[in-house]
């Protein structure tokens, strides 16, 4: 199959896109996204300097993805709720594709090498905190820092869930105390986030 040479590089991102999202980063290289594109094993390197490299990009569209998927919420005339709602947003991407955020936020990417990465990453945060500024009455500086907590909750909620869906049948058998704390955490997500939302400092 051939591409047209402008939007090979869109080519390969996606379909390494869609390899994470099935296999995680393990085991990904340039040559094996090339021959499941259908491409020349050297037709990466046209476009990618390096493994880190063509991550990053991978990792730039996730942010976008991301970011796309929490403004697909519908604005509330309550901001306590739309912040919650957006959180269950981020869960909900996060839960569905577990490698690709895994790779936005855990894989050992240097942000700062990759200014179109470290953008689409900050875009994101800025949309959080864009929203927290409706309660903090533009004050930027008490946004940042409950924009940090919020998403710092939030994110260690989504891992919780992970870890929930993760445990050993025979734990689940048992009923751990992990796993009943975690699947009533799983349960009642959005009163946790709202309660939590309403305690920060707005």
């Amino acid at each position: 199959m051939k591409y047209h040479h402008g939007n090979l590089k869109e080519k390969l991102i996606a379909t390494a896109y869609q390899w994470i999202v099935d296999n995680g980063t393990d085991g990904f290289s340039l040559r094996k996204i090339a021959k499941i594109a259908k491409v020349s094993q050297t037709a990466p390197y046209r476009h990618f300097q390096s493994k880190e490299h063509f991550l990053a990009e991978v990792s730039q569209l996730g942010f976008k993805n991301f970011l796309s998927n929490m403004k697909k919420e519908k604005r509330n005339s309550d901001p306590v709720k739309d912040l919650v709602n957006i959180s269950l947003s981020y869960i909900d991407f996060g839960l569905k594709n577990k490698n690709i955020i895994s790779l936005m936020f855990d894989y050992p990417l240097t942000k700062s090498k990759y200014p179109n990465l470290l953008k689409s990453a900050n875009d994101s945060f800025a949309y959080l905190q864009e929203k927290i500024k409706v309660l903090q009455k533009n004050n930027k500086e008490k946004a940042q820092i409950n924009a940090i907590a919020i998403h710092a909750y939030t994110h260690g909620l989504l891992n919780i869930v992970q870890m929930n869906q993760r445990v050993d049948p025979i734990e689940k058998a048992i009923v751990s105390d992990f796993y009943r704390a975690s699947s009533e955490a799983s349960n009642h997500l959005k009163k946790m986030l709202t309660d939590f939302v309403k305690k920060q400092d707005f």
